[in-house]
């Protein structure tokens, strides 16, 4: 690239940056994502021996979302839909993997109003092309995958580590928080993601947190240790958002990569029924901005993007399909019912990238449509067996052990149609007609 080139493409960077506003105005955000946490591993969610005081407070100051849907049931998928939108199969992602390259990322976003962005802790979304610092972040300290006590995590895309002591969500937050003191200091808006490694498996809580609950077997320990670590970590990064003076202006959002992975952290769903279109835990903070609310709307991993975009006033040129909403009125209070419905997707055969070209994304993978209460569940034909199709009420029938799908046809018919929609223009977007 010349240097003429380039100076005139900074150029009109800066000039599309101005047009959208001065950032000075617009709130910082912190994205907090726990690994494998489910929609009950909170007190305020009833669980009776967790100990989360943090996340309970923030329940009670911020918005708690109820039914918040993860973007698929396990690591890589979900963070791409947090940062995208988009659900994962469109990247080509219907399990661990990369994002692709051309992926218009929350970072990505942000930058172009004038935005400092950072990442701290897990990735899971590519170790080469796609990287945190290829795909918006200015700062990352991370690491592919998952990680536990002792662990380090690597700097941006260089060969320097750093090395996590204590708890690792303490450790990881800490990071974030140096990132926090200098841009405050700076008055520099700024956009982070912290994404802990607890509490995935193997769960080995710090001793601090584990003592908390000492009357428990030692793997439940384990596991709740890790949780009120991360839970410990939230409460240092309300302080310290209140010491720096900033959190009238700071947006958080606090959710879970998926919908968790122990017995009692899942949404109970019955033998035989999916795995997608399961909740997980969700929070929103903005003590400057939405006044505390519980939501029973149906939101998801989905509606990050498009929110945040909203409330910034960001609009990206040549944005590709979005299947989520921006929640932005909803936070105001004006909105008690979802604009759209929301699918998922899930190939539950392991098979390679190549082969995944090959697959019937309609007759050949698993469907789940949420349509106001109501959620279908399309079940592909296998082993000579033809295609179920469940329909279940998400508040009547929790349990999702009453199948309405007999009772109400209509719906079915009307639903499996939109579903088969959805799932053709998710096709497009795996072929590549997003990006030409």
């Amino acid at each position: 690239m010349n240097k003429s080139f380039f100076a005139l493409f900074t150029l009109v960077q800066v000039l599309f940056a101005a047009a959208q506003g001065p950032a000075a105005d617009r709130p910082n955000v912190v994205l907090v994502v726990a690994d494998d946490m489910g929609w009950r591993d909170t007190g305020y969610s009833g669980n009776p021996d967790i100990k989360t005081p943090n996340l309970d407070a923030m329940a009670k100051r911020g918005v708690r979302f109820d039914y918040f849907y993860a973007g698929q049931h396990i690591c890589s998928p979900g963070r791409f839909a947090i940062l995208t939108g988009r659900a994962p199969f469109r990247t080509g992602l219907d399990g661990l993997g990369s994002m692709r390259q051309e992926e218009i990322t929350i970072a990505k976003a942000l930058k172009t109003v004038g935005y400092h962005t950072a990442h701290f802790g897990k990735w899971h979304l590519g170790r080469t092309h796609t990287t945190p610092v290829k795909m918006g972040f200015d700062e990352a300290i991370w690491k592919l995958s998952s990680f536990d006590l002792g662990e380090s995590l690597k700097v941006g895309d260089t060969k320097e580590m750093i090395p996590l002591k204590g708890d690792t969500s303490v450790a990881v937050m800490d990071l974030a928080l140096d990132f926090v003191r200098k841009q405050a200091a700076a008055q520099q808006p700024f956009f982070v993601q912290v994404c802990f490694g607890s509490p995935h498996e193997p769960h080995v809580a710090a001793e601090e947190f584990k003592a908390l609950y000492k009357d428990l077997p030692e793997k439940r320990s384990d596991f709740l240790g890790e949780v009120s670590g991360l839970d410990a970590a939230v409460g240092n990064l309300h302080a310290e958002l209140k010491k720096l003076r900033v959190a009238e202006n700071t947006l958080v959002w606090f959710t879970s990569d998926n919908g968790g992975i122990t017995s009692q952290s899942k949404e109970p769903s019955g033998r035989g029924k999916s795995t997608i279109g399961a909740r997980t835990v969700a929070l929103l903070e903005w003590p400057g901005r939405v006044k505390p609310q519980q939501t029973s709307m149906p939101c998801g991993h989905i509606d990050i993007y498009p929110t945040l975009l909203e409330v910034i006033g960001v609009t990206m040129p040549k944005q590709p399909p979005v299947d989520g909403v921006s929640l932005l009125p909803l936070l105001g209070g004006k909105m008690t019912e979802r604009p759209k419905p929301m699918g998922f997707m899930l190939r539950r055969d392991k098979i390679t990238q190549k082969q995944l070209e090959a697959v019937d994304f309609i007759g050949d993978t698993e469907g789940v449509w949420i349509d106001g209460s109501l959620r279908l569940i399309s079940h592909p034909a296998i082993d000579n067996q033809p295609e179920r199709l469940a329909l279940y009420d998400i508040y009547a029938d929790p349990s999702f052990k009453n199948d309405l799908a007999a009772k109400r046809p209509d719906d079915v018919i009307r639903m499996r149609k939109a579903l088969d929609e959805w799932r053709t223009s998710v096709r497009a977007s795996f072929d590549g007609k997003d990006y030409p």
